[in-house]
């Protein structure tokens, strides 16, 4: 039986000291949080132009080593990259002019005409068809930039105006030939953003930070006034 007189145990309060190093604690924890996640998207958005920097990188391996033109396709609506080949190699046939004469006078001649125009001028090439390259993406979709990775649009030396929706395409020819163009990227819900930009003549490409507008072409008036502003 316990004497009345026990102590009876003394109950610790929490000091101000402690309260502060928790605080301190949830404060760090969602900061880590907070910057984390940033840090993750950056990422994802940096490795999304580093794989089209190593899609422009293969398709001008591909032109040169098969001899067919390849093309880099742009999903803008599924922001997905896919290669592509063409099924043969695309040669330009000069055609042979047709002979002079007369105006053909009646159905008959015209049809006559019309006939010997079609031989002359010889088969016409069909249009190239395109089909996926394994070597970039095992599916006929392509590859996806990554989680939360847009492509704002896509510029080419041959697009009147950047393309914002559904298609685009970049190509390559045997010999190294390729377009000059600009590829922008931007994470979603953030402006972080940035830009594949090719270089035709060598086919290199380069990532800059923020959305860079591919620079407009120059008029011949322009290029000869540069011309004579040389020394």
């Amino acid at each position: 039986m316990s004497s009345p007189h026990a102590k009876q145990p003394r109950t610790r309060g929490v000091t101000l000291l402690e309260v502060l190093i928790v605080v301190a604690l949830l404060a760090l924890m969602a900061g880590s949080v907070m910057f984390g996640s940033g840090m993750l998207g950056s990422s994802r958005l940096r490795a999304g132009a580093t794989l089209i920097a190593s899609g422009v990188r293969l398709g001008v391996a591909r032109a040169n080593s098969s001899g067919k033109a390849t093309r880099l396709v742009f999903d803008l609506e599924t922001n997905r990259v896919l290669l592509e080949e063409a099924n043969s190699s695309q040669m330009l046939r000069e055609k042979t002019a047709p002979a002079g004469g007369a105006e053909p006078a009646s159905e008959a001649e015209r049809e006559a005409k019309s006939e010997s125009d079609r031989i002359l001028e010889g088969p016409r090439a069909p249009r190239a068809k395109f089909s996926p390259a394994k070597q970039f993406a095992d599916t006929p979709e392509g590859r996806e930039l990554g989680s939360g990775v847009d492509i704002v649009d896509v510029r080419t030396e041959h697009d009147d105006e950047a393309v914002t929706e559904g298609r685009a395409y970049l190509y390559f020819w045997p010999g190294g030939f390729t377009e000059r163009a600009h590829i922008k990227l931007k994470r979603a819900g953030s402006e972080d953003a940035l830009t594949v930009i090719v270089s035709a003549l060598t086919g290199r490409t380069k990532i800059e930070r923020g959305l860079v507008d591919l620079p407009e072409p120059r008029s011949d008036d322009e290029e000869d006034q540069g011309e004579r502003a040389e020394p």
